[in-house]
């Protein structure tokens, strides 16, 4: 088993919704690595956000949370919800340059505190912590 990821939202919608351009890669990386998943409202709220709004994926709040739900239940006991989240503060703009970076900045500060990596498929992420999975 792998180091610890908070999953990203890319990594999120990816790894649940089959019509994703990197679906297949994001499975795969994922039966490869089997991590222990970390997850926050953060990350949910965002895949629920994403879900509902592309048109290709095109789900209803209820469908996005089933999905979102039943990926979760089915890691059992290695996912992990963060339910306290540190302010915004924390960041003190560690390394954030434009308006682009403020959520994966905050995310990957996230992760290190929390022992982990920031998986993503988002190739413009641009920390330490960011791990590029597909």
């Amino acid at each position: 088993m792998s180091k610890p990821c908070l999953l990203d939202v890319n990594a999120l919608v990816g790894l649940l919704w089959n019509v994703h351009s990197l679906h297949g890669r994001a499975h795969a990386w994922f039966a490869q690595e089997t991590p222990v998943v970390l997850g926050c409202a953060l990350t949910e709220l965002s895949f629920i956000r994403v879900s509902m709004a592309d048109k290709t994926i095109a789900a209803s709040f209820a469908d996005a949370e089933l999905a979102l739900t039943q990926f979760t239940a089915s890691l059992g006991r290695r996912y992990r919800f963060i339910a306290e989240l540190p302010p915004a503060s924390s960041l003190h703009g560690k390394g954030v340059k434009t308006h682009k970076e403020v959520s994966d900045h905050y995310l990957c500060e996230l992760a290190v505190a929390q022992g982990a990596r920031l998986a993503t498929l988002d190739a413009g992420i641009k920390h330490p912590a960011a791990w590029l999975i597909a």
